[in-house]
């Protein structure tokens, strides 16, 4: 999926429509709120989180809002592309980039519009002609975390083609790694 730095219209094959498009400024505190309602139990996430989404050209954060309440975000996805590095002995592998899905996440009225797939397919596909600018290819290989009791979201990062990795304990919750290649569009 592709839009432009100001946005883009994405028809469903509903009757609704969504704009996706990237963080700006003046968006960080109802993406603050839509994080705090997607993720009641979790921490809220600094202003510092957003500063480096807005600033570092290797970070991205996309929202998508409704065409009647364009300034409202209705779903988002931050990430982060990632080098992998052979200076230190350990080979760089098949996949010397790596995006890394940060957050994920749709309000539960607009869940079932594809909106978190069309997200990350945008996402990667962005943070992928960012790599193309500079010496690398552009990297497919996605990874991100699930909690181990979240069916719907290991069911979602399925869906995608991501598999689990082994479950592992991140402070006080089990976290399921995801990972695997995610095909763009050319």
């Amino acid at each position: 999926m592709s839009y432009s730095p100001t946005s883009s219209v994405s028809d469903l094959e509903s009757d609704e429509q969504y704009i996706i498009r990237p963080l700006t400024s003046a968006d960080v505190i109802k993406v603050r709120a839509l994080h705090a309602k997607l993720s009641p139990s979790s921490k809220p996430l600094r202003s510092t989180f957003f500063t480096q989404l807005l600033t570092h050209p290797a970070r991205l954060c996309l929202i998508a809002t409704t065409l009647s309440a364009p300034a409202d975000p209705v779903a988002v996805i931050t990430a982060a592309l990632s080098v992998r590095t052979t200076d230190l002995g350990a080979g760089a592998g098949a996949f010397p980039l790596e995006v890394r899905v940060l957050t994920l996440g749709v309000l539960p009225a607009h869940r079932r519009h594809h909106l978190a797939s069309r997200l990350l397919h945008a996402a990667v596909e962005d943070l992928c002609a960012h790599a193309k600018t500079g010496s690398h290819s552009a990297p497919a290989y996605v990874s991100a975390e699930a909690g181990s009791l979240d069916d719907a979201g290991r069911a979602f990062w399925k869906g995608v083609g991501l598999h689990e990795a082994e479950p592992w304990r991140q402070g006080w919750a089990d976290v399921v790694r995801v990972e695997g290649r995610v095909a763009i569009e050319a």
